[in-house]
């Protein structure tokens, strides 16, 4: 029998923690931190500078200290930042101080994050009743087929062609690349009968697709599912990695340096200002227009839009709730409602096949493209044959067991 748990007082006293540590300490994403932490600054330094003193944290805790003494007073500042910000969404947009409304939220989240680590409440919908309209978001759209292959015409490194068939392929977020190592990819097997990550001396498999663990060791982690024609070009770096660095690479390795002569991982920022290049060199990207402040598709984000639209393509032609909640999955949401976490849970290799149904349209390279599609329809034809077969040997079946009836009632009838 296990020993009872008690608490002594010793076990309930509060650490004492400065506001911004425990700010900190409530977000996982590197992505995110890094977004949070630029508006809380903002807020902080800039718009209170009349307000707090001193350094980020110790402005952080004096805020803080407000909204524990008097709620009122704390609720008046974030309403006069919204109204302040509020007012720049009404100016042209040609003007550099112009704010898009849709922004507007970002900029209060690491606020009501800060109070939220610091256990303090508002009247936070009082506070979301004030935001602005939100009439002038951008209609954006994913990259087309061709502005990729584009891309990779101008790319002029292997590392580049990969992060580029990765994204397309894989529906990755610009976040998912800080952190990688050699482990966090793997590639699956088909035997045959049944998908694998691992094969045993004694099996034989062709490997289909690839997987990826980004996020690992935080909350959001999931696995995404990468082309077979990014796993190979990642196999042409892996070559190249080996060769520069005098050795192969090893699982805890950063998956992608951004150079070699002193390695240093590439990271998401660096993944952005490689894309934003080639979308210059390349002429897909052209100077924005006066009185536009953003670009029709989103630099890296396209990537993501690319593969949602060709997996959502590929879903209509199932028609099923179940491949909508894997497309979800795969984007590393819970489902399609929050409840599909808990009661659809799924393994990777259960991902597998859904995915390779649309990985031929996911794929870059025409010639890859026509490849994976005269094998799916190999796979279908003798699939069928298999069918068909199968059905011959159950009417055989049934007619031997007709006949075999008709046997014994005819030995019945003469007895």
């Amino acid at each position: 029998m296990p020993s009872r748990i008690r608490l002594s007082t010793k076990d309930i006293q509060v650490k004492q923690e400065n506001a911004l540590d425990l700010f900190y300490s409530g977000i996982k994403s590197k992505q995110t931190r890094r977004t949070m932490e630029t508006n809380l600054k903002i807020f902080l330094s800039d718009a209170c500078a009349d307000i707090l003193q001193g350094n980020i944290k110790e402005r952080a805790q004096q805020f803080v200290n407000i909204a524990r003494g008097n709620q009122q007073q704390a609720t008046h500042i974030i309403l006069a930042y919204v109204t302040k910000l509020k007012e720049r969404t009404l100016l042209d947009k040609s003007d550099p101080d112009y704010l898009n409304p849709s922004t507007v939220p970002n900029k209060i989240k690491p606020i009501k994050k800060l109070l939220d680590m610091n256990n303090l409440g508002l009247a936070w919908k009082r506070i979301y009743s004030t935001y602005p309209e939100l009439d002038n978001i951008l209609q954006g759209r994913g990259y087309t087929l061709d502005e990729i292959r584009r891309m990779l015409e101008y790319s002029k490194d292997i590392e580049t062609d990969f992060v580029i068939l990765a994204s397309s392929s894989g529906g990755l977020r610009v976040g998912a690349w800080d952190g990688l190592t050699w482990d966090c990819v793997f590639p699956i097997y088909h035997t045959g009968s049944e998908y694998k990550i691992e094969l045993s001396k004694e099996e034989h498999g062709n490997i289909v697709c690839a997987a990826m663990t980004v996020y690992r060791g935080t909350t959001e982690e999931y696995t995404a599912l990468v082309s077979i024609e990014a796993w190979n070009k990642l196999e042409e770096y892996r070559r190249v990695w080996t060769k520069k660095m005098g050795r192969p690479p090893t699982g805890s390795d950063p998956l992608i340096l951004e150079r070699f002569s002193k390695p240093r991982p590439l990271t998401s920022i660096a993944v952005k200002r490689k894309i934003e290049h080639l979308l210059q060199s390349s002429g897909i990207r052209i100077p924005l227009t006066e009185g536009k402040r953003r670009h029709q598709v989103p630099a890296t984000h396209g990537f993501r839009r690319y593969w949602d639209k060709v997996m959502m393509t590929s879903q209509k032609k199932q028609s099923t709730l179940a491949a909508l909640a894997i497309k979800e999955r795969l984007m590393g949401h819970d489902g399609i409602v929050h409840t599909d976490k808990n009661y659809y849970w799924t393994d990777v290799l259960d991902l597998v096949p859904d995915y390779l149904e649309a990985m031929s349209e996911l794929m870059i390279n025409e010639g890859a493209r026509m490849a994976r599609k005269l094998e799916q329809e190999l796979q279908k034809s003798e699939s069928l044959k298999t069918t068909i077969k199968e059905k011959d040997e159950a009417l055989i079946r049934i007619r031997e067991l007709e006949a075999k009836v008709n046997r014994i009632t005819k030995y019945r009838g003469s007895a």
